[in-house]
Protein backbone atom coordinates (compact mmCIF):
# COMPACT_ATOMS: atom_id res chain seq x y z
CA UNK A 1 0.00 0.00 0.00
CA UNK A 2 3.60 2.02 0.12
CA UNK A 3 2.22 3.34 -3.70
CA UNK A 4 -1.24 5.24 -2.29
CA UNK A 5 -0.55 8.56 -2.16
CA UNK A 6 -3.22 9.33 0.60
CA UNK A 7 -5.99 7.09 2.16
CA UNK A 8 -8.42 7.30 4.79
CA UNK A 9 -10.53 5.09 7.11
CA UNK A 10 -13.62 6.03 9.11
CA UNK A 11 -15.63 4.31 11.63
CA UNK A 12 -19.06 6.01 11.99
CA UNK A 13 -21.44 4.80 15.12
CA UNK A 14 -25.43 5.15 15.47
CA UNK A 15 -26.29 6.55 12.00
CA UNK A 16 -26.76 4.88 8.01
CA UNK A 17 -25.02 3.89 5.47
CA UNK A 18 -27.25 6.68 4.08
CA UNK A 19 -26.61 9.43 6.30
CA UNK A 20 -23.07 8.90 5.75
CA UNK A 21 -23.30 8.91 2.19
CA UNK A 22 -24.87 12.29 1.51
CA UNK A 23 -22.51 13.94 4.30
CA UNK A 24 -19.57 12.74 1.94
CA UNK A 25 -21.84 13.95 -0.90
CA UNK A 26 -22.63 10.64 -2.38
CA UNK A 27 -26.12 9.50 -3.75
CA UNK A 28 -27.50 6.82 -5.78
CA UNK A 29 -26.51 8.73 -9.01
CA UNK A 30 -22.68 9.10 -8.05
CA UNK A 31 -22.54 5.01 -7.68
CA UNK A 32 -19.87 3.84 -9.38
CA UNK A 33 -20.28 0.28 -8.38
CA UNK A 34 -19.27 -1.95 -6.36
CA UNK A 35 -14.81 -1.84 -6.26
CA UNK A 36 -12.04 -3.17 -4.25
CA UNK A 37 -10.23 -0.55 -2.24
CA UNK A 38 -7.63 -0.98 -5.25
CA UNK A 39 -9.64 -0.51 -8.17
CA UNK A 40 -10.35 3.10 -7.04
CA UNK A 41 -7.06 4.05 -8.10
CA UNK A 42 -8.12 2.80 -11.75
CA UNK A 43 -10.85 5.23 -11.22
CA UNK A 44 -8.94 8.45 -11.35
CA UNK A 45 -9.10 8.30 -15.43
CA UNK A 46 -6.28 9.05 -17.70
CA UNK A 47 -5.67 13.09 -16.60
CA UNK A 48 -3.09 12.74 -13.47
CA UNK A 49 -3.80 16.50 -12.57
CA UNK A 50 -7.77 15.71 -12.25
CA UNK A 51 -8.32 14.15 -9.22
CA UNK A 52 -11.48 12.34 -8.81
CA UNK A 53 -12.11 11.87 -5.18
CA UNK A 54 -14.24 8.18 -4.07
CA UNK A 55 -15.22 6.36 -1.04
CA UNK A 56 -16.86 3.18 -0.65
CA UNK A 57 -19.54 2.86 2.38
CA UNK A 58 -20.20 -0.36 4.34
CA UNK A 59 -22.22 -1.34 6.90
CA UNK A 60 -20.13 -3.34 9.79
CA UNK A 61 -21.82 -5.11 12.71
CA UNK A 62 -23.88 -2.14 13.96
CA UNK A 63 -21.21 0.47 12.33
CA UNK A 64 -20.48 1.99 9.24
CA UNK A 65 -17.03 1.98 7.33
CA UNK A 66 -16.08 4.48 4.58
CA UNK A 67 -12.68 3.90 3.02
CA UNK A 68 -11.08 6.85 0.54
CA UNK A 69 -8.41 5.33 -1.56
CA UNK A 70 -6.57 8.85 -2.67
CA UNK A 71 -8.93 10.80 -0.70
CA UNK A 72 -9.68 12.83 2.30
CA UNK A 73 -13.01 13.77 2.79
CA UNK A 74 -12.78 11.52 6.16
CA UNK A 75 -10.74 14.16 7.62
CA UNK A 76 -12.64 16.90 6.64
CA UNK A 77 -14.27 18.64 10.17
CA UNK A 78 -17.66 19.52 8.02
CA UNK A 79 -18.12 15.29 6.79
CA UNK A 80 -17.24 14.77 10.24
CA UNK A 81 -19.84 17.09 11.87
CA UNK A 82 -22.50 16.19 9.96
CA UNK A 83 -21.66 11.93 10.06
CA UNK A 84 -22.15 12.18 14.14
CA UNK A 85 -25.21 14.80 14.41
CA UNK A 86 -27.85 13.61 16.17
CA UNK A 87 -26.04 11.56 18.89
CA UNK A 88 -23.47 10.01 16.75
CA UNK A 89 -19.68 9.12 16.60
CA UNK A 90 -17.41 9.66 14.19
CA UNK A 91 -13.70 8.87 13.80
CA UNK A 92 -11.13 8.83 11.23
CA UNK A 93 -7.68 8.09 10.25
CA UNK A 94 -5.87 10.04 7.35
CA UNK A 95 -2.55 9.11 5.96
CA UNK A 96 -0.83 11.07 2.94
CA UNK A 97 2.45 11.67 1.80
CA UNK A 98 3.03 14.35 3.75
CA UNK A 99 0.96 13.11 7.12
CA UNK A 100 1.97 10.00 8.99
CA UNK A 101 -1.55 9.78 10.52
CA UNK A 102 -4.24 12.31 10.88
CA UNK A 103 -7.10 11.68 13.52
CA UNK A 104 -10.49 13.22 13.25
CA UNK A 105 -13.20 12.99 16.14
CA UNK A 106 -16.55 13.95 16.16
CA UNK A 107 -18.97 13.51 18.91
CA UNK A 108 -22.71 14.20 18.28
CA UNK A 109 -21.69 17.14 16.37
CA UNK A 110 -18.67 18.02 17.47
CA UNK A 111 -15.21 17.65 16.92
CA UNK A 112 -13.64 16.20 20.16
CA UNK A 113 -10.28 15.57 18.10
CA UNK A 114 -8.13 16.41 15.43
CA UNK A 115 -4.22 16.07 15.64
CA UNK A 116 -1.41 14.14 13.90
CA UNK A 117 -0.46 11.19 15.85
CA UNK A 118 2.93 11.57 15.13
CA UNK A 119 3.62 13.64 18.39
CA UNK A 120 1.25 12.91 21.20
CA UNK A 121 2.25 15.33 23.42
CA UNK A 122 -0.22 18.23 24.69
CA UNK A 123 -0.47 20.90 22.15
CA UNK A 124 0.26 24.55 22.80
CA UNK A 125 -2.86 26.45 22.90
CA UNK A 126 -2.39 28.30 19.31
CA UNK A 127 -1.48 24.53 17.92
CA UNK A 128 -5.06 24.66 16.19
CA UNK A 129 -4.90 20.78 17.73
CA UNK A 130 -7.92 19.40 19.70
CA UNK A 131 -6.11 16.62 21.32
CA UNK A 132 -7.78 14.66 24.29
CA UNK A 133 -6.15 12.94 27.24
CA UNK A 134 -6.58 9.55 25.41
CA UNK A 135 -3.74 10.63 22.44
CA UNK A 136 -1.28 11.86 24.74
CA UNK A 137 1.54 9.61 25.31
CA UNK A 138 5.50 9.13 24.28
CA UNK A 139 5.88 9.84 20.84
CA UNK A 140 5.60 6.39 18.54
CA UNK A 141 8.43 5.25 16.18
CA UNK A 142 7.66 6.46 12.71
CA UNK A 143 7.29 2.85 11.79
CA UNK A 144 4.50 2.11 13.44
CA UNK A 145 2.66 5.33 13.90
CA UNK A 146 -0.09 3.72 11.16
CA UNK A 147 -0.59 1.20 13.69
CA UNK A 148 -0.87 3.46 16.47
CA UNK A 149 -3.96 4.94 14.55
CA UNK A 150 -5.58 1.91 13.96
CA UNK A 151 -4.89 0.73 18.11
CA UNK A 152 -6.63 4.23 18.55
CA UNK A 153 -9.44 3.85 16.12
CA UNK A 154 -10.20 0.46 17.81
CA UNK A 155 -9.88 2.14 20.97
CA UNK A 156 -12.24 4.53 20.14
CA UNK A 157 -14.92 2.71 18.77
CA UNK A 158 -14.92 -1.03 19.29
CA UNK A 159 -13.97 -1.89 15.32
CA UNK A 160 -11.01 -3.34 14.40
CA UNK A 161 -9.70 -2.86 11.12
CA UNK A 162 -9.73 -5.60 8.97
CA UNK A 163 -6.88 -5.91 5.99
CA UNK A 164 -9.85 -8.11 4.16
CA UNK A 165 -11.81 -4.71 3.26
CA UNK A 166 -9.17 -3.37 1.25
CA UNK A 167 -9.72 -6.73 -1.25
CA UNK A 168 -13.93 -7.31 -0.97
CA UNK A 169 -15.79 -5.44 -3.21
CA UNK A 170 -18.17 -2.46 -1.63
CA UNK A 171 -20.44 0.21 -2.60
CA UNK A 172 -18.29 2.87 -4.30
CA UNK A 173 -19.09 6.47 -4.96
CA UNK A 174 -17.72 9.70 -6.65
CA UNK A 175 -18.04 12.34 -4.26
CA UNK A 176 -16.78 15.99 -4.87
CA UNK A 177 -14.28 17.15 -2.99
CA UNK A 178 -14.96 18.14 0.25
CA UNK A 179 -13.66 21.27 -0.10
CA UNK A 180 -15.75 22.22 -3.00
CA UNK A 181 -18.95 20.64 -1.61
CA UNK A 182 -18.88 22.62 1.82
CA UNK A 183 -17.56 25.59 0.25
CA UNK A 184 -20.61 27.30 0.73
CA UNK A 185 -20.61 26.51 4.56
CA UNK A 186 -19.37 28.89 6.79
CA UNK A 187 -16.47 27.44 8.92
CA UNK A 188 -16.82 24.39 7.26
CA UNK A 189 -12.87 23.74 7.51
CA UNK A 190 -12.86 25.06 10.92
CA UNK A 191 -13.01 23.08 14.27
CA UNK A 192 -15.81 23.81 16.52
CA UNK A 193 -16.94 27.50 17.06
CA UNK A 194 -15.90 29.38 20.15
CA UNK A 195 -18.18 29.59 23.17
Amino acid sequence: MSEIEAWTAAVIADTTATHVATAYGANEESLVGDHTFGQLGDLQGPDPLELRHHVQIFEHDRHVIALENNGWSGSHPEIARRCSAKGGHFFSVYWNVNAFGFVTESIDGTITARFESLYPVAPHQESGEIRPPWAIGPEPDTAVVRQTCFALLEQQTGVVFDPAWLVQQFPTYRVPDPHALYRDVENADKLNEEP
